[in-house]
């Protein structure tokens, strides 16, 4: 969790956190030692990110330090969240230990099982109550995990740290400590933090079976979104009224806006995505010039349905599908490239996967408009930077230094006025790369900070060499050490090795929300569009203790 769960996987795959196993070496001990000293919260950094439908998420990226206790709670305790997830009787997104192979350590199963595990589990029911959690992530209280995983009676008698019986309180407090000691909200993005989220619904489908008594025929839950199956409609507002009541108790409450009942015979999932994908599949043996009208003929259906329901979620899924017909392989490309240059125009929430798809194609050592992205690039990050969007500035400030388009003194200076940390991070670390004429007009204090929501800048440029100032804080011996060893958390050439040859996508299926298993099976992958939006494995604790034999804690 260390190693591939730390940066949310909505940032560009520059950031990387795989070098801190080897930085942190001579230190765990001494971090093992400080678990409870007090005062040693620290702040994250803000990331604002996309949504299909033109709204906004904030994601956060921890303090490595502060999410070291997190991940090495949820490690040392796996059997009781490994547990907690079998019992639940209503989740489809049962989490389970990534390989080597995989770019995250936890993978959750895709909505695209939802059609399938969800009906099995609806079984009958003339009608189905859908809802989802009002501000899931954001709402959720930390106290609750102690209350999820001791009761709340038995966690209220004893809300110390250290306490030997409610022992998640310890985790109530490294969460808190990972969000400046807040108790209200649970980042979203990091991986340990969307297991602890697992582990309090799965708690709640216990809860929430005894409470429906035999008023609900089946139920399925995707995080925190539920399918509630039942006789009639009086049924649904009785199973309603029992929702509310056990979210109520957890602090957490039903999002009225998105709560209706349907027919049990209407689709789970939207009819044009899956006629979508059909056709992507269609076009999996796509071969001979003739077939690039069909291609572009795809295109434009997901950008005009994209255009009737006002969502990106469509033109992901054309270039994903483009991804699996390898269009970045073969001339093909021409005809298609200027189509992904207007698309990150009108669909933000698509410009990382457009990206990902011109690096693969550099990658492979064919040429690209250079002209034209780069263009594109400068004027969209300069809208982009007036409205504080950080997803659309930092994604094509990737693509201009991945894929050497170049990054001019004036826009490395106005991208330097965003105080965002993962932009100036990434700057930093590119002129001490090469990559940049002019050293960036960054500043710093006499004493870099080591919980503020710049550590990942202080870090990043200490670490390089872009200064020599010592840190300062509570975390300052931790983060001398980790600069010390020189821990590289932004790689930007790493990318462009990983994605060549034949047999790599451009967009990882597991770092990008796609289920890699049915791409193995020779299925379309299918998108897993928003977070918060497998069958369980056979033995997650044998998994887990595999990979800690190789990796370690």
């Amino acid at each position: 969790m260390l190693q591939r769960g730390l940066f949310p996987e909505v940032l560009p795959p520059c950031f990387t956190s795989i070098d801190l196993k080897r930085a942190l070496s001579g230190l765990i001990r001494t971090l093992q030692s400080r678990s409870f000293h007090s005062k040693r919260h620290s702040e994250y950094v803000r990331y604002s990110g996309t949504k299909h439908d033109g709204s906004r998420r904030y994601y956060g990226t921890p303090n490595p330090i502060s999410y070291f206790y997190v991940a090495e709670f949820v490690a040392k305790h796996w059997s009781d969240f490994a547990r907690r997830f079998e019992a639940s009787p209503f989740s489809v997104s049962h989490p389970r230990v990534g390989t080597d192979n995989d770019d995250r350590p936890i993978i959750m199963q895709s909505l695209s099982e939802l059609t399938t595990v969800a009906s099995k589990k609806l079984r009958y029911a003339g009608h189905i109550l859908k809802t989802d959690v009002s501000q899931f992530y954001p709402s959720i209280y930390t106290h609750t995990i102690s209350w999820s995983a001791h009761t709340i009676d038995q966690a209220k008698q004893d809300t110390t740290d250290r306490s030997s019986v409610n022992y998640f309180n310890g985790l109530d407090l490294f969460v808190r400590n990972c969000q400046a000691n807040e108790s209200r909200g649970l980042l979203v993005g990091p991986d340990a933090f969307r297991l602890i989220a697992e582990f309090l619904m799965s708690g709640l489908d216990v809860d929430l079976q005894a409470a429906f008594r035999t008023n609900v025929i089946g139920a399925a839950r995707h995080v925190d979104d539920y399918y509630i199956g039942v006789r009639g409609e009086a049924e649904a507002l009785a199973a309603l009224s029992v929702l509310r009541d056990t979210l109520q108790r957890y602090s957490l409450h039903v999002n009225d806006s998105k709560t209706s009942v349907m027919r049990g015979v209407e689709p789970l999932n939207d009819l044009w995505a899956q006629e979508l994908r059909q056709i992507g599949r269609s076009m999996n043996d796509w071969l001979g010039a003739s077939e690039i009208d069909d291609v572009v003929l795809f295109v434009n259906k997901a950008l005009s349905i994209g255009k009737e329901i006002r969502s990106d979620s469509p033109v992901k899924i054309a270039l994903r599908t483009l991804d699996q017909l390898k269009i970045y392989s073969g001339s093909k490309w021409e005809t298609l490239e200027p189509y992904l240059q207007r698309i990150i125009f009108h669909h933000p929430h698509a410009i990382d996967y457009a990206s990902l798809l011109v690096a693969k194609r550099v990658a492979e050592g064919q040429p690209v408009d250079r002209e034209g992205w780069k263009q594109a690039a400068y004027d969209l990050i300069r809208r982009h930077l007036a409205l504080n969007h950080h997803h659309e500035i930092v994604w094509l400030l990737w693509l201009l230094l991945t894929v050497d388009l170049g990054v001019s003194e004036q826009l490395a200076t106005e991208c330097c006025r965003n105080q965002n940390a993962h932009i100036r991070a990434m700057l930093a670390a590119a002129y001490q790369k090469g990559m940049l004429e002019r050293r960036p007009d960054i500043r710093f204090k006499n004493k870099l900070a080591s919980t503020d929501d710049e550590w990942l800048l202080n870090l990043v440029s200490r670490s390089t060499g872009l200064t020599n100032a010592a840190f300062g804080g509570p975390l300052a011996e931790e983060f001398e050490h980790l600069a010390i060893k020189k821990v590289r958390l932004i790689d930007f050439k790493a990318h462009l090795k990983a994605v060549k040859g034949t047999n790599t996508d451009a967009i990882s299926l597991t770092r990008y929300g796609y289920d890699a298993e049915k791409k193995l099976r020779g299925g379309s992958a299918d998108l897993v569009d928003d977070l918060d939006d497998e069958e369980n494995p056979d033995d997650l604790d044998a998994q887990l203790a595999a990979a800690l034999a190789r990796d370690g804690s």
